[in-house]
């Protein structure tokens, strides 16, 4: 979100100057940032602020991302959004959007699953649709959080990325078929407002990690059954 990596201005050199020795301290696992904007000029928003998905767009990412995997030294992971409109002038989905990005730069994806399905409830389209054809074989991460209910002005429903409460049941399901797929991939629960008590944490952490279990069970049977077979 800091770095702003689909602002139409440069990338601001301090703060990735900040963000490389942060890196070179700590030596994080992973590091991602969202495909968003949060900046204009000298301002600064503290919020995820939706793209076009076009060509001029897709050069002005790209060269943003570029520039951020040389100054760390490492390749980053780029966060689908949560959106609750589209822009007419966009000329690709998100899927090919994304897609072309890990192409042309080498970086890798963090599928918010949770995103997905807000973004999905929000625009009208099916979120297991869009999952099945997302490019899992660059996820490096997997996000899972609360949405809060709402409505627009029409009356319609709408959901907001809130992480406020437990993740909703479509999203484990979604999460789960996933995994099936995928495999196990590191995957983190966010809950940043009303945060519960420790024993609620604990059962969504829980939930995760019996999802991944099972995936891994089912990887160790699968390579079994190969070994046989070849043997």
């Amino acid at each position: 979100m800091g770095l702003s990596i689909g602002g139409a201005a440069p990338l601001d050199k301090d703060y990735l100057a900040r963000l490389k020795a942060v890196h070179d301290r700590y030596e994080p696992a992973l590091f991602s940032e969202h495909l968003a904007w949060s900046t204009h000029g000298s301002l600064y928003y503290p919020d995820l602020l939706p793209l076009p998905y076009t060509d001029e767009t897709l050069r002005l990412v790209s060269e943003h991302i570029d520039a951020v995997q040389n100054v760390l030294g490492r390749t980053m992971l780029l966060e689908n959004p949560a959106a609750y409109l589209t822009f007419e002038t966009s000329t690709m989905s998100e899927l090919d959007f994304l897609s072309e990005i890990v192409r042309r730069t080498g970086c890798g994806l963090l599928l918010d699953i949770n995103n997905v399905f807000v973004s999905a409830t929000n625009q009208g389209y099916g979120a297991q649709a869009y999952l099945d054809d997302f490019p899992v074989a660059a996820v490096g991460e997997i996000h899972l959080a609360g949405h809060a209910p709402d409505h627009d002005e029409t009356g319609a429903s709408l959901l907001i990325d809130a992480h406020d409460r437990k993740v909703d049941l479509a999203v484990w399901d979604l999460y789960r078929r996933v995994i099936a797929r995928a495999g196990p991939i590191p995957t983190l629960i966010e809950w940043d407002n009303d945060v519960p008590a420790w024993p609620v944490l604990l059962g969504e952490a829980k939930t995760a990690d019996a999802v991944l279990r099972e995936a891994l069970a089912q990887d160790a049977t699968h390579q079994e059954a190969t070994h046989a077979f070849a043997g």
